[in-house]
């Protein structure tokens, strides 16, 4: 699929339908629209159980948590990580 192609698709996709939680779904909201309103610039990515272990230890990461499970699209997570301006390098 070419990039134009995908923007295209990126603006009107169901996020609920790429991801395997709601919480996932606004990590990939707020990656696509490029929100300003991070913690810390940071994205954390864990499998599962990890993403369950830092939440637990409260280390300021909440909404910023993206926890692969079955049912994520991790194309599409790295193309709007790639497109993102908000995120600190």
């Amino acid at each position: 699929m070419n990039m134009s192609r995908r923007d295209a698709l990126a603006r009107d996709i169901n996020l609920e339908d790429i991801t395997s939680s709601k919480k996932n779904a606004e990590v990939l909201r707020k990656l696509r629209d490029n929100d300003q309103n991070w913690v810390d610039n940071a994205l954390y990515i864990f499998e599962a159980n990890e993403a369950e272990e830092a939440e637990d230890d409260d280390d300021d990461h909440g909404e910023m948590v993206f926890s692969i499970r079955e049912g994520d699209d991790l194309g599409w997570l790295g193309y709007f990580i790639g497109r993102n301006q908000s995120l600190d390098d």
